[in-house]
């Protein structure tokens, strides 16, 4: 009984500072600003229709998103490579350092099981609307595999919305110096209840599980509306640190439903960006809280040029009823019957005049939209739009370039979430990973092959984690096409070097011509060597003694003379 007392002593409290969160947030007016930033983005950017306003035209010209796509994908638009190494070894033969280089290689693949390019774009999206980007990971026991050595449990990835982060001190923006951290979801009742009883919760405790409505929380308009039929309950995952490792609990309708757990790391598996930073807060701003007056601005001054296309091509009639008593209709051709007792018909339908739009008005949208693409760092330059059809890649890379400048800040924050990142990603494999199990990495020249890792055994080694950046556009792949092109026309690289270092996408099959071009050369090289040991048969016997009897490198000046090489090893082979 005290056990249980207890357990639900925690819930409480787990409950109450959830509570607390929710409140702060409405204090701040999060939760309206935020569902107000969404609709705007997805389109829904005009107030609901009412019978006084049933026929304005509502046109949506969405800058907001065109704005906020240009960004996420300037953002995302370099290749990301984690680098470990190991503090204080420089010898690349050392256990360290090859720990630490499998960390590397291992993150590459980690890269790609977690799919970490979609959790960015979803985080940056996120961040690039309200405010804040925030990735979750976690061990999934459930995910098992490995055909010689089986293992359980895996690294996975999720995005959290702001709506459902409820930091201890929200005034503090390191993640890590947080008293405490909650995370919610919604989930069927009937999830929960299982999921307590595989963690040991009685099934009396577990049946106490009760499904609630509590949705208005939730901000936006797509998650409040649930099915009628649908029991969920609102989950609560709560992480906080006891002496310098980082515990949790899940708590939801006020039961425990995973008890206290210790996860021995000692960073807690979050990671926060900001887009711009605000003031004493861990929320940041998104670009969509400065745009909305701009883009009502454009919406309403292009609604009104419809309405006065509308009014001018299509004006309201005049009827003297007394004249005329049959119903007009916009029949092309109709007859309408005039009862006239004067013969005057003149006045008995006529259109209204309605005053036309003043000049200045579509030179005020134009404007306004330039305008806004300057200031929110997507001008011509930046979002393709500039002619370019007479530039080069170089010229098109530096005009880009210099219209990116505005982002690098946000990209440095992006870069330094992606290294709290990789530091979570070492810290969970010198945890969870703790028995040995078959990993695929890819070595210097990209070629897969299996190691065997167990991360506990490098528990006690201290690393550096470093961001490489490299360009991934096609500009960028362009340009270095055109180095390596100007490389190879000079002579300062052979055909083998230029092949080595083509991307694969531009020469698909450059492993095979790398593999036929060599054994082309060993079958000339043995072709040579058969011709020379013929002619120097041929030669009397005192000159080949004084052959055998020359140095290594005589030898090879005597084979050019005999063969008629003129050409040394290594000379470009012409393409």
């Amino acid at each position: 009984m005290a056990k249980l007392e207890k357990l639900l002593d925690e819930a409480s409290r787990v409950e109450n500072e959830y509570k607390e969160g929710i409140s702060y947030k409405k204090q701040m007016g999060f939760l309206d600003k935020w569902a107000e930033y969404e609709r705007m983005r997805s389109g829904d950017q005009w107030p609901r229709i009412t019978e006084r306003t049933k026929n304005l035209p509502r046109p949506v010209f969405n800058i907001i998103r065109r704005i906020e796509n240009h960004k996420v994908a300037s953002v995302m638009n370099e290749n990301i490579k984690m680098v470990f190494s190991a503090s204080e070894i420089t010898d690349e033969e050392s256990p360290e350092y090859q720990a630490a280089d499998l960390f590397t290689r291992y993150a590459d693949t980690t890269w790609e099981l977690v799919k970490q390019q979609e959790l960015n774009e979803e985080a940056l999206e996120s961040a690039s609307n309200v405010g804040t980007g925030i990735w979750h990971y976690y061990y999934d026991t459930s995910k098992k595999g490995g055909n010689t050595l089986k293992y359980d449990g895996m690294i996975c990835g999720e995005v959290i919305d702001p709506v459902n982060f409820f930091p201890g001190n929200p005034q503090n923006r390191n993640v890590q110096q947080q008293p405490y951290i909650i995370i919610t979801y919604r989930d069927l009742v009937e999830n929960v209840r299982k999921q307590a009883k595989d963690n040991g919760v009685s099934n009396e405790i577990a049946n106490m599980i009760k499904p609630d409505s509590e949705v208005t929380d939730q901000a936006y308009d797509m998650a409040q509306q649930e099915l009628t039929t649908g029991n969920k309950v609102t989950v609560l995952t709560k992480y906080w640190k006891e002496n310098g490792t980082v515990h949790f609990m899940k708590v939801a309708s006020g039961i425990v439903v995973k008890p206290k757990t210790n996860t021995n790391m000692k960073l807690y598996p979050l990671a926060v960006m900001q887009w711009e930073r605000r003031k004493q807060s861990i929320f940041g701003i998104g670009d969509t809280e400065g745009l909305i007056p701009n883009q009502k601005a454009i919406n309403f001054l292009m609604a009104m040029q419809l309405l006065s296309a509308q009014q001018t091509g299509w004006p309201k009639l005049i009827i003297d009823k007394t004249l005329v008593h049959q119903q007009i209709t916009n029949t092309p051709g109709e007859v309408i019957n005039v009862n006239s007792q004067t013969g005057s018909v003149g006045n008995a339908i006529q259109y209204l005049t309605p005053p036309s739009m003043p000049s200045h008005v579509p030179n005020l949208v134009e404007a306004f939209l330039s305008y806004t693409k300057d200031s929110a760092g997507a001008n011509e330059n930046a979002l393709g739009e500039q002619n370019t059809s007479q530039l080069n890649a170089s010229a098109i890379m530096l005009l880009q370039k210099a219209a990116g400048v505005p982002l690098e800040s946000i990209k440095r924050r992006f870069y330094q979430a992606m290294e709290d990142i990789g530091n979570i990603w070492a810290e969970m494999w010198k945890v969870y990973y703790n028995t040995d199990r078959m990993i695929t990495v890819k070595d210097d020249d990209g070629e897969e092959q299996s190691e065997i890792f167990n991360g506990s055994q490098h528990r006690d080694l201290e690393m550096r984690l470093k961001i490489d950046i490299g360009p991934s556009s096609s500009y960028s792949e362009t340009l270095m096409m055109t180095s390596l092109d100007k490389l190879f026309d000079a002579g300062h690289i052979t055909l083998d070097q230029y092949l080595m270092f083509v991307p694969k996408n531009v020469i698909p099959f450059k492993d095979r011509l790398l593999k036929s071009i060599e054994e082309q050369r060993e079958m000339a090289a043995i072709q040579q060597e058969q011709q020379f040991e013929q002619l120097l048969a041929q030669l009397p016997p005192e000159e080949q003694q004084a052959f055998m009897m020359a140095s290594p490198e005589q030898q090879q000046l005597i084979k050019q003379q005999i063969l008629g090489q003129q050409t040394p090893q290594g000379q470009p082979m012409a393409m």
